[in-house]
């Protein structure tokens, strides 16, 4: 305990600096390379893969649709007639 009148304690001026500062350095450089792990694997897997899922997707919608397309017409009955425009005057 430390106390105004006397010290209990018994401390070196630089004893614990030196030993802090280097696991503050440690800590922080582990997170930085974790961080620019994680951003790597983000670009380099994540990002390719939501890219080739959307034109996949793409593709496989227009197909779809053009098969649905293609199912409609015969079920579908149309009128086909010509006409004529009559102008009197």
């Amino acid at each position: 305990m430390d106390f105004i009148g006397h010290r209990t304690t018994t401390t070196r001026p630089h004893s614990g600096r030196f030993l802090a500062t280097l696991v503050r350095l440690a800590i922080m450089a582990a997170a930085g390379a974790i961080l620019l792990a994680l951003v790597l694997v983000g670009f380099l897997v994540v990002l390719p893969l939501m890219l080739v899922g959307g034109v996949a997707s793409y593709f496989y919608l227009r197909r779809r649709v053009r098969q649905a397309r293609r199912q409609q017409r015969p079920d579908v009955e149309v009128i086909d007639a010509e006409y004529t425009i009559i102008d009197r005057r």
